[in-house]
């Protein structure tokens, strides 16, 4: 009986092989640009260039490319910034309204607060009347609807 037939080859990993190729290609792409480079020193003094170009051109196919990560500088975030302002973006901010609310309810609790302790008919009847308007405008401005309506907008 005869010897088993590739019972000691190995199985290769593809990527080595891959390296291996590319190294080998490299090596000839060497070896094809010493060649064009005394070519074109030939072709100075006046001697037909070679078609070695069209090898070389084979043998970078074969390379892998890889993405490059570039960190942004200083002038990207300002370019970044222009480009903000001339897409027209704003920023909202409804503080104003919310001090003016804050604002009236305190207002109504003094007056409830007042209302509560008083005795006089008069000023009882004149600070229900000031109670019921500060209610009135709370109810109008405390919404959603007057926030938008009254937001300041800065240009970012």
């Amino acid at each position: 009986m005869g010897p088993i037939s590739g019972v000691n080859d190995r199985q290769t990993d593809p990527y080595l092989q891959w390296s291996k190729q590319v190294e080998k290609n490299a090596s000839r792409a060497g070896m094809v640009r010493a060649e064009e480079n005394s070519q074109d020193s030939r072709d100075v003094k006046g001697e037909e260039k070679g078609n070695n170009r069209t090898e070389g051109v084979k043998n970078d196919s074969a390379r892998r490319t890889r993405d490059e990560y570039i960190p942004e500088t200083k002038g990207d975030a300002d370019s970044k910034r222009a480009e903000s302002e001339k897409s027209g973006m704003y920023r909202c901010s409804t503080d104003k309204v919310d001090r003016e609310i804050a604002k009236l309810k305190r207002h109504k609790a003094e007056l409830e607060s007042m209302l509560s302790t008083e005795k006089d008919e008069r000023k009882i009847q004149e600070l229900e009347r000031q109670l019921s308007q500060v209610e009135r405008e709370l109810s109008q401005k405390d919404n959603d609807t007057y926030r938008k309506q009254h937001m300041e907008m800065t240009k970012i």
